[in-house]
């Protein structure tokens, strides 16, 4: 089965921290990712920008608006899709990255979600 987990964070609480702060705590993040790919279950792994454009339908017309439409500070910061076995290995697997395995996630509200994929189409 594929899983797509997603990454969070307090955009806040890192825009806080200084380049060299941001650099170090992702120095740490280095050997997390490292076990989390040796799974050998990771298919795709992302990190994503802060900016976005966000497109929907609204009386017959496209519209585009900038940003998430969330009153909340968290953004979606990574994203990665692993094969499993089922939703319990996937959460082993999920377990190994650093969001949850480094000691500053915490205070930058680093969380991730784990969803089953009901489609996945490669493209050739």
């Amino acid at each position: 089965m594929m899983f797509l987990v997603t990454g969070y964070l307090n955009a806040d609480k890192m825009n806080e921290k200084t380049d060299l702060e941001i650099n170090q705590i992702m120095a740490t993040c280095e050997p997390h990712l490292q076990e989390l790919y040796a799974s050998e279950q990771v298919l795709m792994d992302m990190g994503l920008e802060a900016n976005v454009k966000q497109l929907k339908r609204e009386s017959h017309q496209i519209s585009m608006t900038d940003g998430p439409d969330t009153g909340s500070k968290e953004v979606m910061g990574s994203a990665f899709v692993i094969e499993a076995i089922d939703l319990e290995d996937a959460i082993r697997v999920a377990s190994l990255h650093p969001t949850v395995e480094v000691q500053e996630a915490e205070e930058l509200g680093w969380r991730l979600e784990v969803r089953p994929v009901h489609y996945y189409r490669k493209q050739e």
